[in-house]
């Protein structure tokens, strides 16, 4: 393979194996079409401002198809059948270019990483085994065939030919090109023979988890030694078919051996060649684009003798995008796949109610012998308090009003009849389940038990049930409890409690009940408002065989639908799941219906969003700065819509990085980022990377003097302004929604937009990098990411030098088939207000003093330039040996004289130390309860002159 020095081996790799995979970018298993592009290939990423909204990454590639091999339409190409859209591409870069197209990691034994364990399934950590069960260790060596470091294996006894002892299917393939792979192989215990062959496997076709086709190279017997420093070289050439879906190459058991040894792994070569070479370290894959290919538009040319597919491509942000999110109690509900769900919000004055999940036909209202009581639909949610309701749904509910409600006196009732539909007891009496529904008893406190939920089988004694059943219920006190027993009769009563104390719910609000069974553990949990409570050694109690289910009442088939212990009240979202849930699922599913996860951080809430839209990828999410949103409100809106409306209210930034990593960031990122990563210039002796061309632009796209913030969860508006902005450049409003609780927060967001926007910006519209042109760009551009700091220098011909420290907001690439890249980049200044550090005052104490002291002299502190006096007034509290075993508080009564640049000071202390001290002990301001640092206990390391928590 002819390799151009100044131009790194590029790989377009397409996912013909792979479908969408859940919005994640597949680490391996790729197809090569790189010799099918033509002309120009382009990607592009991230936003032209800082306030606009992060689009897609977008793909644009021409691929030859002469032979019609990339129509979806073919259906006998070598990949027919399986050309679908949203199949993975990616698109790396290898420099410097090297004949080994393996990962560096993988062609060095692991190689810059910790020893230990080797995380296989990681970007560039592709390493797998069959034979060890941990997946094979990453071990130092000082006789390693290339670095220090070295793979190792298990080969335990009586192994099957053919099982892998280690394999990557990293690198792509290249359909009809020859391979050649090199391995470097010892074993290191002692009185251990182990026979060894290496396999470069081609997965499809069809398209498969595991390889089709082997081909094996001869074996090699592997002789033992603790103390073996050389190494066996193996050696193995195959040709890859027409139509692979991807590619696997490793070392494999080639007899079963009688005992177990260990087997190293170093310097491993994959090379495109007829004939293996020396090997060589590999260089460096840097992802460039992750998405996948969109559409696979086609024409033709030259008569028809020429086809190209005009491939498009988008990243995971378009996929979250077509996701249409429900409310989050129903996501919630859903992620954990109820066999039905009556959410009972259906219209007034229908007869039946709809199962949400339909499994189940629509449950019919029915009476009792006695006759109907009162139940009706499309209700209001009410509640005696204003804090007693849920939000978690915006739906109506069904209010029954019985007769003689809490009285095991028999009189006309309604209810919901799910015996009708098919529902009797949970799920053919499975050995795990729950049941949950939601409830708001208006009735007199009952003088014997109010029954809002029951199922039975037909067993009776005295003329009560005396076999299986179930009933949510509350009792004589206003407390509510489950009685639950089987077949043979061992009814319990499950109360949930509190430190013993059972819980009210006579009191007009709503509340969310559920209890699960785990007949094969025995285990019971019952959940009141997120209040949960465990038995054990409950299987016996498991109902089974039930034969009625009554919602909404106590209903007995056995004697006609005999009524007593009546309901009334409200109830709505009656819930059963087929596995036995536990305190995490109750707390997540209540706060999901009591306040729509109203408390969430900005991080929570963006990994929640992803969990409801089904997004199985990588993800680095950031701690989020606003620390507790308003309630989520995401019935009918899009994942990214949903997701782009947490990084506006927290002034961050999200995007799916270069290897496809979907990234969130939070305002603290580019607050923290107070250098330049990179710097573009002319002067390259002092460092600066040169540019082609460069257009600035003081730019007022964005100017804003009149900023209304709106607090999501009230719509309260909050105002910043500035009168002299106004007066220069006429008022230019700017409206934000932030979902915060926090008013305050509220206001800081309009205070520092206006700081922010007050002023139009330069701006860096476009700067142009050359890397085909001055290879030493390579590295460089290869490794920017969106949001870098980085620093731009002109220097006009007898004018200023022009500096602007901007971050980076869009990547564009161009690369062609003729050698040429570039890269260019669009900017976003940084805050032009400067910033301080918030942190409790802290120092070092100077001189060691013994207990009994009342003045003490310490080290500088941060400040050196105003009187530390005006820093520690009299009544400031100081902790002295913070994190010592000599802690102790004590209280500030004068400080001593000091002038700008002190280096130390004395502190007179109100009352005499109790304790030792050393030199050196940390000395500072009292800190709130749970921090131990005093120089990182605000969470908002560095803020706006003007608004100082935004």
């Amino acid at each position: 393979m002819t390799i151009n020095p100044n131009f790194p081996q590029m790989e377009y790799g397409w996912g013909a194996l792979w479908n969408c995979n859940a919005g994640a970018s597949p680490i391996d298993r790729y197809v090569d079409i790189t010799g099918r592009t033509y002309g120009t290939v382009g990607t592009q990423r991230g936003r032209q401002y800082e306030l606009d909204l992060v689009q897609s990454g977008t793909l644009r590639a021409s691929l030859t198809n002469k032979d019609g091999s990339l129509d979806p339409n073919n259906q006998s190409g070598p990949w027919a059948g399986n050309i679908w859209p949203y199949q993975p591409l990616r698109v790396r870069a290898q420099w410097p270019p090297t004949a080994n197209i393996l990962d560096p990691w993988i062609a060095n034994g692991g190689d810059g990483s910790a020893l230990g364990t080797i995380s296989g399934g990681a970007v560039g950590q592709d390493v797998y085994s069959v034979t060890d069960s941990t997946g094979g260790s990453i071990v130092a060596s000082a006789s390693a065939f290339s670095g220090a470091n070295v793979f190792q294996f298990a080969v335990p006894a009586s192994q099957p030919v053919g099982n892998r002892i280690c394999h990557t299917p990293q690198p792509a393939v290249t359909p009809g090109v020859t391979y050649s792979l090199t391995i470097h192989v010892r074993n290191v215990t002692d009185s251990t023979t182990l026979d060894v062959k290496p396999f470069i496997s081609w997965y499809g076709p069809p398209p498969s988890v595991a390889p089709t086709t082997n081909v094996y190279g001869s074996p090699v017997t592997l002789t033992g030694s603790s103390t073996a420093t050389g190494w066996a070289t193996l050696t193995l050439t195959a040709t890859a078919p027409a139509n692979p879906y991807g590619m696997d190459v490793g070392l494999a058991v080639a007899t079963s051996p009688g005992s177990t040894c260990n087997v190293q792994v170093d310097a491993w070569q994959l090379e495109k060649s007829a004939t293996p070479s020396a090997f060589v370290s590999p260089g460096t894959w840097y992802p460039m684009y992750s998405g996948y290919v969109e559409r696979w538009p086609q024409k033709w040319a030259l008569d028809n003798t020429f086809g190209l597919v005009e491939a498009t491509g988008v990243d995971t942000f378009a996929l979250l995008s077509q996701r249409l999110l429900r409310d989050p109690l129903t996501e919630e509900i859903y992620r954990r796949n109820p066999t039905f769900l009556y959410t009972l919000g259906d219209p007034s004055q229908v007869e039946s109610f709809a199962d949400a999940t339909g499994n189940y036909s629509a449950a019919p209202i029915s009476s009792s012998k006695y006759g109907p009581g009162t139940l009706t639909s499309g209700n209001q949610i009410t509640s005696a308090s204003p804090s007693g309701a849920y939000t978690g749904a915006a739906s109506s509910v069904v209010t029954i009003a019985n007769t003689n409600p809490g009285t095991p006196i028999p009189g006309p009732a309604s209810y919901i009849s799910l015996s009708k539909v098919g529902i009797k007891g949970p799920k053919g009496g499975t050995a795990t389940w729950t049941r949950m529904v939601a409830f708001r008893y208006a009735g007199p406190t009952p003088t014997d038990r109010a029954v809002i939920w029951s199922t039975m089988d037909k067993q009776r004694s005295g003329g009560l049930p005396s076999g299986s059943q179930i009933w949510f219920a509350i009792d004589n006190a206003g407390k509510f409890y489950i009685a639950m027993g089987g077949p043979s009769n061992n009814t319990a009563a499950f109360y949930p409690s509190v430190a013993g104390v059972s819980v009210s719910v006579n009191d007009g609000n709503w509340h969310l009940a559920g209890i699960s069974m785990n007949a094969t553990t025995g285990d019971v949990w019952v959940t009141i408002d997120n209040v949960q409570t465990h038995w054990g050694s409950a299987s016996a109690s498991n109902p089974t065989g039930c034969q009625s289910d009554a919602l909404g009442n106590w209903i007995d088939d056995t004697t006609g639908n005999g009524s007593v212990w009546n309901f009334q009240g409200d109830i709505s979202y009656a819930i059963e799941f087929p596995t036995a849930l536990g305190p995490t699922d109750f707390g997540s599913i209540y706060n999901a219906w009591k306040s729509s996860f109203s408390g969430d951080s900005t991080d929570q809430r963006y990994a929640r969003i992803l969990t409801y839209a089904g997004y199985g990828g990588p993800s680095s999410i950031q701690t989020g700065v606003t620390r507790r949103m308003g309630p989520m409100v995401t019935g009918g809106q899009d994942a990214l819509s949903a997701l782009a409306d947490i990084v506006i209210t927290e002034n961050g930034e999200h995007f799916v990085d270069r290897q496809g990593i979907l990234t969130f960031r939070s305002r603290a990122a580019r607050y923290n980022a107070t250098s330049a990563v990179y710097t573009f210039g002319e002067n390259e002796a002092a460092g600066e990377f040169p540019y082609e061309e460069v257009e600035l632009d003081f730019d007022p796209t964005h100017l804003a003097n009149l900023v209304q913030v709106t607090q999501s969860s009230t719509n309260q508006i909050f105002t910043g302004a500035d009168a002299t902005s106004q007066t220069n450049y006429f008022p230019r409003t700017m409206q934000r929604d932030v979902n915060s609780t926090s008013a305050l927060e509220c206001q800081d967001a309009a205070n520092y937009l206006v700081s922010r926007y007050r002023n139009p910006l330069a701006r860096v519209s476009a700067l142009r990098l050359h890397p085909s042109a001055n290879p030493t760009l390579w590295p460089m551009c290869l490794s920017l990411e969106l949001g870098t700091r980085v620093r731009i220098m002109r220097r006009p011909l007898g004018a200023a030098t022009i500096q602007i420290d901007a971050f980076v907001e869009k990547i564009e690439w161009s690369v062609d088939d003729k050698g040429e890249a570039f890269v260019t980049l669009q900017c976003s200044p940084i805050d032009p207000q400067p910033y301080g550090e918030f942190a409790a005052w802290h120092t070092t104490l100077k001189t060691t003093v013994a207990s009994g002291v009342t003045s003490i002299t310490v080290n500088a502190s941060q400040d050196t330039t105003n009187p530390l006096a005006m820093q520690l007034p009299a009544g400031t509290s100081l902790t002295l040996g913070q994190g010592s075993v000599n802690t102790e508080t004590v209280t500030v009564l004068s400080v001593g004289a000091t002038s700008p640049g002190w280096t130390s000071a004395v502190i007179t202390l109100s009352a005499a130390t109790t304790k030792s001290h050393t030199a050196g002990d940390l000395i500072n301001e009292v800190l709130p309860a749970g921090t131990s640092s005093p120089t990182a206990f605000d969470s908002l390391a560095k803020f706006d002159s003007v608004a100082f928590s935004y």
